[in-house]
């Protein structure tokens, strides 16, 4: 093992050590004087790129002159995702060019650095890279989310020209269960969007040098820091820095480590003496001690640095950066999460991590990963889960510094794998767990997204205690209650919905949560109708919400699975962007289940998420004022204060002291007028906030804002600008109703890239678009030459607006940039604790489910699932339909089942409900003959040739023996195609 090997070789290098030299606080650090051998080059700019096949094309004399030129990130899916409306059923975007694409890069290292080390590190590509350097095949990665590199010294030509080639490939099996050995790599989970899809980086660095911590190929660990013993008056860090010779004689060397604070002021360093013989490797450790360490929480998560630096008698030959967080914390079983003492409790999102983009794909520069966190942050976030493959490098930095908790995976599609799979996902969690480490925001390892065996469970848990034993992290499988063995090795529960737990001795946390879906273009059906309500599709959608009624859902599925809950540590809203990624409603080009849009545009439900969430006091009206004169409909404001009046033109409506769930205050029958409607918050009778929304005239001229990165718009190839277009009002409010096509016309050196719209097919990279709810938002992309950009948008009867952006040259030379991916700096501030806290019923510890048959019981779907025993006449088969249970086979007598949501009738998931067998057992099914038979009873029951009814419907009985300790999972009723009144199928068990 490993870490067998280097512990021995820690212990070598510790005997070599001479003495601690240096330990000594101080307040100013000129980085200047530590300038190292060491360089980061961005490898991202001016590749040539093919959209075939050609045979030689990894040679290096190749003729790639007619290539076309970009930069990365790039996906070669950017044009044909987005544009075709869902298949529903929760399957992906499927129409999409998959095949073989083949990337090419030349650049020049200058003869004075032939001395150096030359390695290369992709952050990921989609989905398969093979890769060679001047003609030489030197590796293969196939995992499509975790970074991996290269040591290219033994093939760079200094002074010459060399040449990167990456032959991608993102083709995949038709069904994600049959995409042996890459069973993530499908738009059931994630859209193929293929490519060199995010950053690329060069590094030189002197043969004496600290490893990267990419251990795919090169089998290097780089550092590993943490800290322990932390109180508010100090705190230990541990530095363990892996360093490599790679001269023919040994080295006598001194190691640093100095720990930076937020602002880059030196706090502490302390160093060590070694000697590190020739063409080895060995971790050195410095210990130093922090006093009054400032903590890392999620509402002030301030953000250390370490950089470990080696020594060659007073010179410099190599230094590294590391995140540093100090923090303790707790999940607890019975009073939920805690960060450094303080109870928090966890709110946020699941997120894919390939982020997509309409019109840009996956490929997003890292500023743009940076907007969308700093929009979950805004309303409120503290808790991301990356589904179900890790985040990009950028975006667990984001995590660090915006305070969120993060639930981390390696790759996982949702089986539990075997053969090559499970080779591949579990080297990919190594390499994991090897380079994100270091981030204090990272609480949870996710072993996979289904229950492992108890042999796959240990080389999960042997990974994670060598290379990372002192992290203290947690680590839980989702549907670890699939598996009887679970319980053995996880140390928290990642469960699915909220309903239920089913460890009653583990701490809680909710991995997917509200997986409803609409879009951010239909109000509600008060409204003008903009393509929804009547779309063509409508029937076959699984969801048929407005954007409404799923602000004010928000609230319910938070507060009855979390919110309310004592114990439950929190969750993860599915998902927070719109995405091409397994939608169930055909009425839209996405899974439309987000806060925001596919261009980050907010629904109303990401402002109903922030008014819950924010500490401060906050008040949200869900939706406009925009109706017509005979319009009379209930108003839904969301707050997080105690009470709330509403006022329309300051008439007093009404005062609600008792919202629904938490957060929900319901006006009844308000009558419009023009004019505004205002809602004022309050806590213990005092006035917090308020919130005006005014009626707006006719849309008279086109409104366009510029949004660029932090250091501008980037002639770097890759770099985007993007244009808010909004039709205002002679007042210059936004018009929300409005839905018309806005045409474009765009000048100067960029690419456009359009934006979408969520209903309609072929959208998607044209020079027109309509808006929707008023908005729009539209991407261009620069070019490598830089100069002004002019974008004009019209309208026939409305002032057009034309806006002229200013792409920045970029400094790079023989292919190669020191400018490394711009991204927000964040300065940490204190935000207050909740102003106020809904009422909570109180927590018995302890009290679970005990059912004799139904063990480890969880229900996935819209609404609850209850276990209850003795079915008989009488009994309520449903938790949401006032009908009974009438005439039943009396074998069935006396036996439990379940009390099922009839909602849930036209829903389908792979695992909509779940149990392991307490007893062996008759399991049976009572099934709609109007509904299409699942496959699973298809396949796993028998008729009994028995049928009953419930009201008026007809119910073929199937049944299954089951033994004692067996998983059983059954997928959902249907996915839409069923009548309207379809029911929902029946479980019941009865004991052998």
């Amino acid at each position: 093992m490993w870490y067998k090997k280097t512990n021995i070789l820690l212990l070598i290098a510790l005997s070599l050590c001479f003495s601690i030299v240096i330990e000594c606080n101080a307040k100013k650090y000129d980085a200047d004087d530590l300038k190292s051998n060491r360089t980061k080059y961005n490898f991202n700019l001016d590749w040539r790129f093919i959209k075939e096949n050609p045979a030689g094309a990894e040679a290096q004399n190749y003729a790639d002159d007619k290539w076309s030129v970009v930069s990365c990130p790039h996906t070669f899916n950017d044009i044909d995702t987005f544009d075709d409306l869902s298949l529903g059923h929760h399957d992906g975007e499927a129409n999409q060019w998959r095949g073989t694409v083949w990337y090419r890069k030349h650049f020049t290292l200058p003869k004075s650095e032939s001395s150096k080390k030359v390695f290369i590190e992709f952050e990921s590509v989609r989905q398969i890279a093979d890769v060679y350097i001047n003609g030489t095949f030197i590796g293969k990665n196939q995992t499509g989310f975790i970074p991996f590199g290269y040591d290219l010294s033994p093939y760079i030509n200094f002074g010459e020209d060399n040449v990167i080639a990456v032959k991608v490939n993102n083709d995949r099996g038709d069904h994600f269960r049959d995409n042996f050995p890459l069973v993530w790599n499908h738009e059931h989970w994630h859209p193929t969007h293929g490519g060199i899809y995010r950053n690329v980086f060069l590094y030189t660095m002197d043969p004496l040098h600290i490893t990267l911590p990419i251990y795919d190929n090169l089998k290097t660990v780089g550092t590993y820091v943490y800290a322990d013993q932390i109180s508010e008056e100090s705190a230990t860090v541990s530095v363990k820095t892996e360093v490599q010779n790679e001269y023919d004689s040994y080295k006598n060397i001194t190691i640093e480590a100095h720990i930076l604070d937020n602002d880059g002021n030196l706090v502490k360093k302390t160093a060590t003496n070694g000697i590190l013989n020739a063409d080895s490797k060995l971790i050195f450790e410095n210990t130093l001690k922090i006093q009054n360490p400032k903590l890392w929480y999620t509402r002030n998560p301030y953000m250390y640095s370490v950089l470990s630096i080696v020594k060659e008698g007073d010179k410099v030959i190599d230094s590294y950066e590391s995140p540093l967080g100090i923090r303790n914390f707790e999940f607890n079983k019975d009073s939920g999460f805690h960060i450094n003492g303080e109870h928090a409790k966890l709110h946020g999102w699941g997120q894919k991590p390939t982020n997509s983009w309409a019109g840009l794909g996956a490929a997003l520069p890292d500023w743009l990963r940076d907007f969308t966190y700093q929009l979950m942050d805004e309303a409120g976030g503290n808790f991301i889960r990356w589904g179900h493959c890790a985040g990009s490098p950028a975006e667990i930095a984001m995590g660090d510094k915006y305070g969120f908790v993060t639930l981390m995976p390696g790759v996982a599609g949702e089986s539990e794998d075997e053969g090559e799979t499970w080779d591949i996902r579990i080297a990919a969690f190594r390499d994991m767990i090897v380079y994100y480490r270091n981030h204090p925001s990272i609480f949870i390892w996710e072993g996979g997204n289904w229950a492992e065996s108890a042999a796959h469970y240990e080389q999960i848990l042997d990974v994670i205690d060598t290379y990372d034993p002192n992290g203290k992290r947690l680590m839980g499988n989702r549907r670890a209650d699939n598996a009887a063995c679970s319980e053995k090795y996880i140390s928290i529960e990642i469960g699915t919905e909220g309903w239920e737990g089913e460890y009653p001795n583990l701490p809680i946390i909710e991995s997917e949560y509200c997986r409803d879906e609409a879009p951010r273009r239909a109000w509600d059906k008060y409204t003008p109708d903009d393509n929804y309500f009547n779309h063509k599709n409508i029937k076959r959608n699984t969801y048929k919400f407005g954007s409404e009624q799923f602000a004010v859902r928000q609230a319910e599925h938070w507060w009855k699975k979390m919110g309310k809950k004592p114990y439950h540590s929190g969750g993860a809203n599915w998902v927070f962007t719109d995405g091409p990624h397994g939608g169930r409603c055909p009425t839209e080009v996405t899974r439309a289940s987000g806060e925001v849009d596919g261009v980050r545009l907010p629904k109303e439900a990401f402002y109903a998420l922030k008014a819950m969430w924010r500490p401060e006091p906050q008040v949200h009206i869900v939706g406009h004022w925009n109706y017509t004169e005979t319009t009379e409909k209930p108003i839904y404001v969301i707050s997080n204060c105690a009470s709330v009046k509403l006022y329309v033109n300051d008439e007093l409506i009404g005062e609600d002291t008792e919202p629904n769930n938490g957060y929900v205050y319901k006006f009844d029958a308000v009558k419009w007028k023009a004019g505004e409607i205002r809602a004022e918050a309050f806590i213990d009778g005092k006035l917090k906030t308020s919130q005006i929304k005014k009626t707006t005239g006719n849309p008279v001229a086109i409104k366009l804002t510029p949004i660029t990165g932090p250091k501008g718009w980037l002639a770097d190839g890759s770099d985007i600008a993007l244009i808010d277009v909004e039709l205002v009002d002679e007042n210059g409010m936004r018009c929300p109703l409005d839905k018309g096509r806005v045409d474009f016309e765009i000048s100067g050196p960029a690419i456009w890239r359009g934006g979408y719209n969520s209903g309609k097919e072929n959208s998607t990279n044209n020079l027109y678009l309509d808006t929707e709810c008023g908005i729009n938002r539209v991407a261009v992309r620069s070019l490598l030459a830089d100069g002004k950009v002019t974008v004009t948008a019209k309208r026939d009867g409305i002032k057009s607006a034309s806006i002229t952006l200013k792409s920045k040259q970029v400094d790079f030379k023989n292919g190669l940039s020191t400018d490394l991916p711009q991204v927000s700096k964040v300065i940490p501030k204190d935000e207050p604790l909740p102003a106020h806290i809904p009422y909570i019923p109180p927590y018995v510890p302890g009290v679970t489910n005990k059912s004799e048959l139904f063990k480890k019981f969880s229900y996935t779907g819209d609404s609850e699932a209850m276990l209850r025993t003795n079915v008989f006449w009488g009994k309520k088969p449903y938790t949401d339909l006032m009908i009974n249970y009438t005439v039943i086979p009396s074998y069935l007598h006396g036996a439990e089942y379940v009390r099922i949501p009839n909602s849930d009738s036209r829903y389908w998931a792979r695992d909509l409900l779940q149990f392991i067998a307490g007893k062996d057992l008759t399991l049976y099914i009572g099934h709609d003959d109007r509904v299409n038979l699942p496959d699973f009873i298809k396949e796993e029951y028998q008729d009994t040739g028995d049928d009953f009814k419930i009201g008026k419907v007809k119910m073929s009985l199937y049944k299954r023996e089951v033994k004692a300790g067996e998983s059983v999972v059954m997928a959902g009723n249907c996915d839409g195609d069923a009548p309207e009144d379809a029911r929902m199928y029946v479980v019941i068990a009865k004991k052998k």
